[in-house]
């Protein structure tokens, strides 16, 4: 077990405790997560014994894809459901690269709704996206692109032409995409980041008009499997996606109010816990707030009140994750077992370690 008091290795006891009195006492904590879910689900337990307000660690990429979610909606399907119907594919924008041996996987296997079991790929392309480009080559997909333009205006424009509009500029190879949507079965829409949150929506919008006469739905891959996860999490437990506060003793959410980097920022957060399981990745030190940290170290973060050194599910210990390939949760073994402790054990501990000590809820 490994625990530091600012500069000074201590029990890990003696760890819990401080840091459980420096939540006793603060009037308004932030915390930042990123973990399995049961480690999730421990913080956001958390934050509402103590009035917390919380946010994923990498939060600021999830806002526009949350704003999807919760201002939105729109049509969706997964990544099985892609497979084994969709006979036109377009992708939109940029895909990570951990989604390309999906995209590839998808495209090794044959649709069950075309006639010749056959599957058209078209590209929705950005600038600056020249990792999925490659991708769009190995599989031959039709280039869709309004040259100069950004990728969330040039979705506009398709969508304007597909619908018979007349527009000031056009988008490349886009009769090409309306002969194949006449003909198909099961379009579907793969996106991930679209550089914009109007972008997002003029996607749905899309959607929305090609609904009208004929079906066509969405895969959304995450950027990130494990930050999605929380979000689910987040939202089976609350109601609410974080950057959710327990200020009220309600979960409250508000994607500014409950921004932590901002209300680090700012001068309004009088504590910062912040847990991540991802090795090399420590809290930024933007200010002097006193700060919890739950981190991949063996040495003490500079600046910190309190560290503690924790395991990863998968490889120090069990856990359950989010897989983006089948759209749900899944367990993970522990490659390496090893003594180092779960962020939801630690959390519990400091829970008990409360006035009150009263046991989290499972």
């Amino acid at each position: 077990m490994v625990a530091w008091i600012g500069g000074r290795k201590v029990a890990l006891e003696d760890a819990i405790q401080q840091a459980s009195k420096l939540l006793a006492s603060s009037r308004c904590p932030v915390f930042s997560v990123d973990s399995d879910v049961h480690g999730c689900r421990s913080v956001i337990a958390l934050a509402e014994r103590v009035g917390a307000s919380y946010d994923h660690a990498n939060g600021r990429d999830l806002v526009d894809e949350i704003a999807l979610h919760t201002n939105t909606g729109g049509f969706f399907t997964t990544a099985t459901e892609a497979r084994r119907r969709a006979d036109l594919i377009i992708i939109v924008g940029d895909i990570p690269q951990l989604h390309h041996d999906l995209l590839l996987g998808i495209a090794s296997s044959k649709p069950d709704l075309s006639q010749g079991h056959k599957r058209r790929w078209f590209h929705m392309a950005g600038a600056g996206f020249e990792a999925t480009d490659k991708l769009a080559r190995k599989l031959k997909a039709v280039l869709l692109e309004a040259e100069g333009l950004p990728l969330g205006v040039a979705l506009g424009v398709l969508r304007a032409e597909l619908a018979g509009r007349q527009s000031s500029t056009t988008v490349s190879n886009s009769e090409a995409l309306r002969d194949a949507l006449a003909k198909a079965h099961f379009p579907v829409f793969i996106f991930s980041r679209t550089g914009d949150p109007g972008g997002l929506a003029m996607l749905q919008g899309l959607l929305t008009d090609l609904n009208k006469s004929r079906r066509a739905t969405a895969l959304f891959l995450p950027f990130d499997d494990d930050a999605w996860g929380m979000v689910l999490a987040s939202v089976w437990m609350t109601g609410l996606p974080p950057r959710t506060g327990f200020s009220t003793g309600l979960p409250v959410y508000d994607p500014w109010l409950c921004d932590v980097e901002r209300m680090i920022a700012s001068g309004e957060a009088d504590l910062h816990l912040w847990v991540s399981e991802r090795d090399g990745e420590k809290p930024a030190r933007a200010s002097k707030l006193p700060t919890i940290v739950m981190g991949r170290t063996e040495r003490p973060i500079a600046g910190s009140a309190v560290t503690f050194g924790i395991g990863r599910a998968g490889v120090d210990h069990d856990g359950v994750v989010y897989s983006s390939r089948t759209s749900a949760f899944r367990a993970v073994t522990a490659s390496t077992s090893s003594n180092l402790p779960r962020v939801a054990d630690l959390v519990a501990q400091l829970a008990s370690g409360l006035p009150g000590g009263e046991v989290l809820p499972c």
